[in-house]
């Protein structure tokens, strides 16, 4: 049998594993070419990336290998997570493969700890060393062929596949997945304007880009430059033009973090439409698969309330039952604080809270203090009734304080941090509630347009560290926030000031600069990909997209691949399965759920079982 993976990121290294597994087990010959013109890890993994650039997942919560969680038929290759990689192995072997960063992962690994965040290209060695393990350990029925180079095309051939690549290899497949991760886009009508603008009058514009790839030496310093994004990519960004040039960060005594500029930054001023940047990730205090284990937010209860109701659970009973959980965690972790003397029994309060639908106006009739009430409202939108325009720079960063300040409490423990962290831990029921077709298709809009951006705000946020020196560089007077509606406009020379971009906001704040940054990714659309694979197979009518009616009758489009979500299979315009194709993680993204995460140890993890889930459907059906 022949298999092509495209992408050699951490779904496929995954998969690639299981893959070899199950040939070994049924000794049948097998050839796999595995492709990626990043190497193996991928784009985003790659080793040689600037280290400036971390991940937002502690080291003990990686891993590539398939553990007990994972129902599996086929033996799995054993090894350790990224943390006990990196403790037994990682030392030893950066120093006898010449890494790039050679120096600098070696500092990393001597003081590796699991609740740090790596750089991306730390992790890259893992999967580096991953790979080796598996090449290690194939049977004599098995090769792996690794092709450094983009494959271009991918055509049916009666049963099979022609795969043509950058150097005119030409090969014929059984079988194709796809994990490219997330694939370029052509830029939007507006974003076009901007770059002509900028051509055409000689100033700046980088379009969206991953940080890495970014030219950002091209930016002047001490010059405004705009940011436009407040995601995570923002955060690389506002690291690499910072630290990445010379500046540093120290703490004094306290432990009060301030920055101390090299002279060569640009200004930096930051914004988004929303205007909201991520919630700081609390401190991780789970160690070894710990998760939260839920009392209300279930599947049972899930299902309960389908069976009630013609098999359908509707968008406002999921988010009140999710927004119930967060609550009844944030409260316990309220009142856990044993250094306050509450006015009464914590635990008639926490049986006041099990037994209330309300639990936010239980806290308050109780006496909680004001600041400890959730208002959700409020933390969707911080800054949204924000009118002072003198004051909001101190606002904001005050806000970000309050932040640093809950997050340093733990993952566990904090009583904001703690609450939104619990999202993570509870992520296979919401896919549950998503893939068990309780949403019509409005519900499931809504769902999109509701819950993902509440799930961002909340759960998908940088370390602690990353959040704490925003606040250093704002006081620094390195970096200054756009408001709420931020707007750019192209603003042509004048006889008062040369040609320029305009910033303005609600606050009717005003910045002009001659240099702009695009600090995000694209959202994912097959249907407007300039990858030119994925356009191809868009053109061959082989990746389709599925629109949502809204209950106001407008159409919400939504750009990921439709697939079967249990086997991966892509799925064409008639809904069918095409026989040997198939697509997972970020081109997926709108059909699937949350798609953009790595392997987690001992937590029956989506992509490992996934992975399980693909190898052996193309085993048991040869």
């Amino acid at each position: 049998m022949q298999i092509a993976l495209i992408g050699a990121g951490p779904r496929n290294l995954a998969l690639l594993a299981r893959l070899t597994a199950y040939a070994k087990q049924s000794h049948q010959k097998t050839d796999i070419h595995l492709f990626d013109p990043a190497g193996i890890g991928g784009k985003v993994w790659r080793p040689n990336q600037d280290p400036t650039f971390i991940m937002n997942t502690v080291t003990s919560q990686l891993t590539l290998f398939t553990d007990t969680t994972i129902e599996h038929f086929a033996p799995a290759l054993q090894g350790p997570s990224f943390y006990q990689w990196a403790c037994d192995y990682g030392n030893q072997y950066v120093k006898n493969h010449n890494f790039e960063n050679e120096a600098v992962f070696l500092n990393e690994l001597a003081t590796i700890n699991p609740n740090r965040f790596s750089s991306r290209a730390l992790f890259g060695v893992y999967t580096q060393w991953f790979f080796d393990e598996i090449m290690n350990n194939l049977a004599a029925e098995v090769q792996v062929h690794f092709y450094p180079q983009s494959v271009t095309q991918i055509q049916r051939h009666a049963a099979q596949f022609k795969i043509q690549a950058q150097t005119d290899l030409d090969l014929t497949v059984d079988q194709v997945i796809l994990a490219p991760g997330h694939a370029a886009q052509i830029n939007s009508p507006e974003e076009e304007n901007l770059a002509d603008f900028a051509q055409a009058e000689q100033l700046l514009y980088l379009p969206a880009n991953h940080p890495a790839d970014a030219p950002l030496e091209k930016i002047q310093a001490q010059q405004n430059v705009i940011l436009r994004g407040l995601g995570l990519s923002f955060f690389d960004y506002m690291a690499k033009l910072t630290i990445g040039r010379g500046g540093h960060f120290t703490r004094d005594a306290s432990g009060k973090l301030s920055y101390q500029p090299a002279g060569t930054e640009p200004h930096l001023i930051a914004g988004s439409r929303h205007g909201v940047p991520l919630h700081a990730r609390g401190v991780n205090q789970k160690i070894g698969g710990q998760s939260y284990q839920p009392r209300f937010f279930t599947p049972a209860a899930l299902d309960h309330f389908a069976e009630k109701h013609n098999g359908h659970v509707s968008f406002d009973f999921f988010i009140h039952l999710l927004k119930k959980e967060m609550s009844y965690k944030h409260y316990f972790n309220v009142v856990s604080d044993t250094a306050i003397n509450w006015a009464f029994a914590v635990t008639d309060f926490l049986q006041a809270l099990n037994s209330a639908d309300d639990l936010d106006a239980t806290a308050k009739a109780w006496g909680l203090p004001e600041q400890q009430i959730i208002n959700w409202a409020t933390i969707i939108a911080p800054f949204d009734n924000a009118k002072n325009v003198n004051v909001y720079q101190q606002t904001f960063l005050a806000y970000l304080i309050n932040d640093i300040q809950d997050a340093r409490l733990g993952n566990r423990d904090a009583p904001f941090a703690g609450a939104f962290d619990l999202l993570r831990d509870v992520r296979s029921t919401i896919r549950y509630y998503v893939t068990n077709n309780y949403l019509n298709d409005a519900e499931y809009a809504r769902f999109l347009q509701e819950f993902n951006p509440f799930n961002n705000i909340v759960s998908v946020g940088p370390p602690v560290a990353r959040v704490e020196q925003m606040a250093a560089l704002m006081e620094a007077g390195i970096l200054t926030l756009v408001g709420p509606g931020m707007q750019v406009q192209c603003q042509p020379a004048n006889q008062q000031h040369p040609a320029q971009f305009l910033v303005t906001d609600h606050l009717n704040q005003q910045f002009e600069t001659q240099q702009l940054v695009e600090a995000r990714l694209h959202g994912i659309n097959v249907k407007t990909s300039a990858d030119p694979l994925i356009q191809d197979l868009v053109d061959q009518k082989m990746l389709n997209t599925r629109d949502y009616q809204k209950n106001d009758g407008q159409i919400l489009k939504v750009g990921g691949a439709m697939i079967d979500r249990k086997t991966m299979r892509v799925l064409d315009e008639n809904n069918q399965p095409v026989a040997g194709l198939r697509l997972w993680g970020a081109l997926t993204e709108g059909w699937s759920w949350f798609t953009t995460f790595s392997p987690r140890p001992n937590s029956h993890d989506k992509i490992l079982q996934d992975a399980e889930n693909i190898a052996n459907d193309i085993f048991t059906n040869l």
